[in-house]
């Protein structure tokens, strides 16, 4: 048997440590994506809980808006079956021939009409306060995509 010469008993070692070292270059890259990767869900996560407070202080501040209406709404009923019993009282002391003060009774009705428009301007706001929470709970629809080229154009 011949004796086979060896010209590079560790050419391996060589060609393992290149291989070795780019396996660390696309290990030093992956690293770098994945640091890039987690920035960028750490910008999302900061997105996402940024927009739940946005949403949570939304929905403490229409909570509280419709316990105040609520409770006003309750204020109201009772002011309503207030002015409706005093207004029977008038009635029936104007029909029993007793004077009654026009100045307090004109006094009385200017302050109801102050009242009125008061309302009127309240429930417009309201409208808008709830078309434009309406708006956000319903988007509309996303626009379709545009439909392809016609071929051989």
């Amino acid at each position: 048997m011949a004796a086979e010469t060896i010209t590079d008993p560790f050419g391996w070692f060589g060609q393992v440590t290149q291989e070795l070292t780019q396996i660390q270059a696309q290990l030093a890259q992956m690293s770098g994506q994945l640091k890039q990767i987690n920035q960028k869900e750490s910008a999302i996560m900061t997105e996402v809980t940024q927009t739940q407070a946005d949403v949570n202080a939304a929905t403490t501040a229409i909570t509280a808006l419709l316990s105040d209406i609520q409770a006003r709404v309750a204020d109201a009923n009772t002011q309503i079956a207030t002015l409706g019993t005093d207004l029977t009282a008038i009635q029936a002391l104007i029909a029993a021939g007793q004077p009654v003060s026009t100045t307090a009774l004109d006094a009385a009705v200017a302050s109801v009409a102050a009242v009125q428009a008061s309302l009127d301007s309240t429930d417009a706001a309201l409208d808008t306060a709830v078309s434009n929470v309406t708006a956000v709970a319903n988007p509309p629809a996303p626009a379709p995509p545009p439909a392809p080229a016609p071929a051989g154009g």
